[in-house]
């Protein structure tokens, strides 16, 4: 049974993530297609708010660069995080 400073810190941390978590995806997905496609692919910015994407959240501009949805470029940056964390954790990172 967690003791009562445990309880707190998890509930502290679930509404952090509850209202933060998008936040910090969005921002992740951004430096994540930043830094692997050295700015190949774009995300969406507030001048491609009418364009309308397919289901997978990529099109491409009238310049004919290739363009990601915001919420796919957060969730892929919120998976890109999930997977960073349990490899540092793997490794032992957070326990030394």
């Amino acid at each position: 049974m967690p003791s009562n400073p445990e309880i707190v810190v998890s509930i502290v941390a679930g509404v952090f993530l509850l209202i933060f978590g998008e936040a910090i995806a969005n921002i992740f997905g951004l430096l994540v297609f930043a830094i692997l496609t050295l700015g190949f692919i774009r995300v969406q910015g507030p001048e491609d708010r009418e364009r309308v994407f397919p289901w997978h959240g990529f099109a491409r501009n009238e310049a004919g660069k290739l363009l990601v949805q915001t919420e796919m470029a957060g969730g892929i940056g919120m998976i890109t995080g999930i997977a960073v964390c349990v490899f540092l954790w793997r490794y032992g990172v957070f326990t030394r």
